[in-house]
């Protein structure tokens, strides 16, 4: 019984790192799409934002050589992702489907909406609305009269970057966590890679966060983390036995 159990964890988890190397290749291929469109997305943006830049741009100020390779890099990452998030939930789902009871699909699908879909278009509109009504804002009670206003252009987009780097990371890391218990990976009743994964979403938030956010990175990391864990602790769990922990015995 125990070697049949092994053979099927096995044959899952090289079915799931199939689905991982086609989710890099299609990774790869999206920042290709998007590679020849980032400088304008940049200007059209700028240009949007309800600030008073001048005439001339002179109260903007200009991208350094480092700074505009890091923010060219920064969104093309974005965008790739967020372009890839709904075409994984697919890839999920249909992995996931065949060995899922009906209840199991219906959790697995609302965790993939919010995660694959929602968040997508939060990212869209905080970039389309939110920021530009928190500039709107910002300037029209925030700013003392008679004072020249500069704004500078790289904290603008590590600002917005930052934003949706976080709720990318959530949703990596809600996914994961969740699909490790609904496909029986579990000791004691957690997951065999809950802290692993933990730590690396951490890590990464913690590391990669601009600037702009050090006075909240340590927050930003510990409500991502703890929210993810919540969710994922919703999940059925399935024993490799094939045995269902119900919700209310879960540790």
């Amino acid at each position: 019984m125990d070697a049949i159990e092994s053979e099927n964890l096995s044959e899952h988890l090289l079915e799931l790192n199939s689905l991982l190397m086609r989710a890099s290749i299609a990774l790869v291929l999206i920042s290709i799409l998007w590679s020849p469109f980032i400088d304008n997305l940049i200007q059209i943006w700028i240009e949007n934002l309800p600030i008073q830049t001048g005439p001339s741009n002179e109260n903007m100020s200009v991208f350094g050589p480092y700074e505009w390779i890091q923010v060219r890099w920064g969104l093309l990452l974005l965008l790739s992702l967020t372009t890839l998030l709904p075409l994984l939930s697919i890839q999920i789902y249909r992995f996931s489907r065949p060995g899922l009871y009906p209840s199991e699909k219906n959790w697995l699908s609302s965790v993939l909406l919010l995660t694959t879909t929602i968040i997508p278009f939060a990212i869209f509109s905080i970039w389309h609305w939110g920021l530009p009504f928190l500039f709107d804002f910002a300037t029209r009670y925030g700013t003392p009269d008679g004072v020249l206003v500069r704004y500078d252009a790289p904290s603008i987009f590590s600002l917005a970057i930052g934003i949706s780097w976080v709720l990318i990371v959530w949703s990596v890391t809600t996914i994961s966590l969740s699909l490790t218990r609904v496909f029986g990976l579990l000791e004691d009743g957690n997951s065999r890679f809950r802290f692993r994964l933990i730590a690396i979403s951490a890590s990464i938030l913690i590391l990669t966060l601009p600037v702009e956010f050090d006075g909240l990175r340590m927050i930003a990391t510990f409500l991502v983390v703890y929210s993810s864990d919540s969710i994922s602790k919703s999940a059925p769990v399935v024993f490799p036995s094939g045995q269902i922990l119900p919700n209310d015995t879960r540790t």
